[in-house]
């Protein structure tokens, strides 16, 4: 199999379908991850990457585990790569993507945006970030039509959410989407009409904010490690990289960020699972797209 063939494999791998709609969703992305993993590969980059959905509804209140995992192995993964990565999130979320990183990237700065005085915060950091190559969303969510940022159930969560979304659309970098509901950013990309069919209230919830490659996934975690499949693919001169794409990875990290607090988002509670989703079943999508990069080399 060649590796674009490969690489929309795991495209389709990611998108699996959990009841919200991600592989129709999907089918007007096809394409985005190849383009952004090809961008990634290409040198050395400099990247951030944004995550960080928080849940006010949950028991406590807390960030959730889809995201924070996904951007943490795509930020480990371009280090591997040579570049030079950090992560973007806000005060409510910090916790979780602290500890995330503390996990699995020590090192790794995280850039934590304030809710009073963002302005300042972001004015601040305009300069350095005008100069990144790339802008990496996972799970991060955007403003709606009418300028707020909403969860899967409508509400308006503008409160608990910096507007992360002005330094996303800052400068030139090559701006990656990853998501699985239609109100993150980067989903701005897909027909409006396409979200408001397939997704619950999505006409209400769909992010505005678009990018120059979308990947769609059934949860977003499994479309970030679609990516970093892809990069091992790409960049066979890496192979630390497959190590990333081990599942058992992917649950000691999840482990460790439900310990600091996590929650999933769906149940709105701290269990070892992502958007309802157990992990036996959560794990399936995991194992195919490491199976997908060992049968391609």
């Amino acid at each position: 199999m060649r590796i674009e063939e490969t690489v929309a494999e795991l495209e389709r791998v990611a998108a699996r379908e959990v009841g919200r709609g991600s592989e129709a969703l999907a089918e007007p992305a096809a394409g985005g991850l190849l383009a952004a993993a090809r961008s990634l590969a290409a040198g050395a980059p400099d990247a951030a990457v944004f995550t960080g959905f928080f849940i006010p509804g949950a028991e406590p209140p807390a960030a959730e585990t889809d995201g924070p995992l996904g951007a943490v192995q795509i930020a480990a993964a371009l280090r591997q790569l040579g570049g030079r990565c950090r992560l973007v999130t806000d005060e409510p979320c910090a916790p979780v993507v602290e500890a995330a990183v503390a996990a699995a990237a020590p090192g790794l700065p995280v850039d934590v945006a304030p809710l009073r005085g963002y302005e300042e915060w972001a004015a601040a950091l305009l300069p350095e970030y005008g100069r990144l190559t790339h802008l990496v969303a996972c799970e991060r969510v955007g403003p709606g039509v009418d300028g707020r940022p909403r969860n899967m159930r409508g509400e308006d969560i503008g409160a608990h959410t910096a507007p992360l979304d002005r330094l996303y659309t800052s400068g030139s970098a090559y701006r990656i989407g990853i998501g699985d509901g239609g109100n993150e950013l980067g989903m701005g990309l897909l027909p409006a009409d396409l979200i408001g069919r397939v997704v619950a209230s999505g006409e209400r919830i769909r992010c505005v904010v678009g990018a120059d490659a979308l990947l769609v996934g059934g949860t977003s975690n499994w479309a970030a490690a679609a990516l970093v499949g892809a990069l091992s693919l790409l960049r066979p001169d890496v192979p630390q990289l497959r190590t990333l794409l081990e599942p058992a990875w992917s649950y000691d990290l999840l482990t460790a960020i439900v310990r600091a607090g996590a929650v999933d988002g769906v149940r709105r509670r701290p269990t070892l699972s992502v958007d309802g989703l157990d992990w036996p079943a959560y794990a399936e999508p995991l194992i195919r797209i490491a199976e997908l990069v060992r049968e391609a080399r």
